[in-house]
C-alpha cells in the first residue's frame, strides 16, 4: 500500500480513505481557450471515463471536462464492490420487459465485470488487491425461499450464485444476526479511486484530453455539433455525452430533474488487532445483507474494517463514525471496545425512480449516460461501453435502455416521496412484512 497522502485540501477531493492512499496524484490541467475533438464528455466519473475509454479504444477523439477531480463524487468513494446486475433486481426487469430482453440488459454487465478484470490487466491499473466474492446474508432463517431465489436467478440469468447454510455463513461471519446467504464467486473488490484513476492514465495515454477544475456551464448547438463552455475555455465536438448525473447545476434540467440524489454513509476504522478482527468478521469477501436498508463492508489492507450503509434524502448524521460503529456493534458485539474510527465520510448517489440507469440521446450528437445510483461498477462499465460503441459504431444496443427514461422524477417533491419510500423499506424491515 502507498504511504498516505498528507493534506486534502491540496489534492482536491472531499476526504476519505482512498484519498490518502492515492500511489501517483497526477493533476490534469484546466480547460483554458478553445479545444476541438470527435467527442466532448461531462463528468470524469466512473460513466464519463468508461465513456472516454472505450471511444479512444475505438478510434475516436476525446475531451473530457471535470468540475472538480478525477473520481470526486460517488465514483470514487463508494465501497468498492464489483458486481453484476441493476439496482431495478433481475426478477423486476424479467417482468417489466419479458425474459429475453432482461436477460440481454443482464449480459451486459456479466460481460464489463470481465472487462473491468480484462483493463485492470492490460492497462497495469494497480487498484488491488483484487479479491473475488460477494456474500450476500440473509436476516432472516428463510432457507427454503433463499434457495429458490437462487434457482431463479441461476435458471433465468446463469449467475452462478452458490447457497450457503448457515454454519458456513457464521463461519465467515461470527454473527447471530445472520442466517444463510448467497456467495456470487464471480464478483469481486477493489479500490474505485485508484481503478478510476487508471482509466484516465489510460484515455490520456491513448490520445485524450482530461480537463480538471472545468465544469460545464452551457452547452450551444454549432452547425452539425455541439460546443461544451466553460469558465476558462470551450470544447467544439460532433458528439457530447453528459455524465454528471446530479451534478449538473443547471446544465440541462431535463436531466437533472429525471433524478434525484441520495446520500449514504461510510465510515473506516483504524488497524484494528487482527485477531480480534477475526473473532467476529473472518472472510475475504464482500458483505451486505438482505435487508431493504442493508448494511455492506469488508476487510481493508492494514487489519482495517470499512462498514456502510443507511439512506438519507437529505440527512447527514451529526457523527458519521459513531453511527456507523453503532450499526456494526449491532451485528458484532463483540467488537465494541476494539473499534477506533479513522475516516468517515458521506457520499451522494444518483436514483432514477424506475432504479435503472438513463442512456440514450436527447437529438443527434447530444447523449446522455447517467443515473447509476445504486448499481455499482459493472452496469457502469456496460452502459459506457454501449454508448462508446453507439457513437463510433452506429450500434444500436444502447436502445435496450429505452424503457429507462428521463422522465421528470418530481423534483423536491420526488426526494420527500423518495423519503417516505425509504422510511417504509425501514419500516418493513423491522416489521419483516
Amino acid at each position: 500500500m502507498a504511504a498516505p497522502t498528507t493534506d486534502r485540501k491540496e489534492n482536491g477531493y472531499i476526504d476519505n480513505y482512498y484519498t490518502h492512499f492515492i500511489h501517483e496524484d497526477t493533476q490534469y490541467p484546466t480547460l483554458a481557450g478553445a479545444e476541438e475533438a470527435d467527442v466532448c464528455v461531462v463528468g470524469g466519473g466512473l460513466a464519463g471515463l468508461n465513456t472516454a475509454l472505450g471511444l479512444v479504444e475505438r478510434g475516436k477523439t476525446v475531451a473530457l471536462c471535470e468540475a472538480h477531480r478525477i473520481g470526486w463524487g460517488a465514483s470514487g468513494r463508494n465501497a468498492g464492490f464489483v458486481a453484476k446486475g441493476y439496482a431495478a433486481g433481475e426478477q423486476n426487469l424479467a417482468k417489466k420487459l419479458g425474459l429475453e430482453k432482461a436477460q440481454a440488459l443482464v449480459s451486459l454487465t456479466k460481460n464489463a465485470r470481465k472487462l473491468i478484470k480484462k483493463r485492470i490487466a492490460a492497462y497495469n491499473i494497480d487498484c488491488g488487491p483484487v479479491k473475488d466474492g460477494v456474500l450476500t446474508v440473509s436476516y432472516r432463517d428463510r432457507a427454503e425461499e433463499l434457495k429458490k431465489t437462487i434457482d431463479q436467478a441461476n435458471d433465468n440469468f446463469g449467475l452462478g450464485f452458490e447457497f450457503w447454510p448457515r454454519d458456513k455463513v457464521r463461519r465467515h461471519c461470527k454473527t447471530e444476526k445472520y442466517f444463510d446467504g448467497i456467495f456470487s464467486p464471480n464478483d469481486y473488490q477493489f479500490n474505485p479511486l485508484e481503478y478510476l484513476r487508471g482509466l484516465a492514465k489510460t484515455v490520456t495515454a491513448k490520445g485524450g484530453r482530461i480537463f480538471e477544475n472545468s465544469a460545464a456551464v452551457k452547452i450551444t448547438k454549432d452547425g452539425a455539433g455541439w460546443v461544451v463552455h466553460t469558465a476558462g475555455g470551450q470544447v467544439k465536438a460532433k458528439d457530447i455525452v453528459l455524465s454528471c448525473a446530479i451534478y449538473m447545476d443547471g446544465l440541462d434540467r431535463r436531466i437533472e430533474n429525471a433524478a434525484f440524489p441520495v446520500q449514504t454513509y461510510m465510515m473506516t476504522t483504524k488497524p484494528v488487532d487482527p485477531q480480534v478482527l477475526k473473532d467476529a468478521i473472518d472472510t475475504p469477501h464482500c458483505i451486505y445483507d438482505t435487508r431493504f436498508c442493508s448494511d455492506y463492508y469488508r476487510l481493508l489492507p492494514g487489519s482495517r474494517l470499512m462498514w456502510g450503509g443507511r439512506v438519507g434524502l437529505w440527512a447527514h448524521p451529526e457523527n458519521i463514525a459513531q453511527t456507523m460503529l453503532g450499526d456494526i456493534y449491532n451485528v458484532y458485539p463483540q467488537l465494541k471496545g476494539h473499534l477506533e474510527p479513522e475516516f468517515s465520510w458521506s457520499g451522494k448517489l444518483c436514483y432514477a425512480p424506475h432504479k435503472m440507469p438513463q442512456i440514450g440521446k436527447i437529438e443527434e450528437g447530444y447523449w446522455y449516460n447517467t443515473g447509476y445510483g445504486g448499481h455499482g461498477l459493472c452496469p457502469t462499465t456496460a452502459g459506457s461501453e454501449v454508448v462508446a460503441a453507439a457513437i463510433a459504431e452506429g450500434d444500436r444496443t444502447y436502445e435496450q435502455f429505452a424503457p429507462f427514461g428521463i422522465s421528470y422524477a418530481g423534483g423536491k417533491l420526488g426526494r420527500y416521496a423518495a423519503q417516505m419510500v425509504y422510511w417504509w423499506w425501514k419500516a418493513r424491515d423491522l416489521l419483516d412484512v
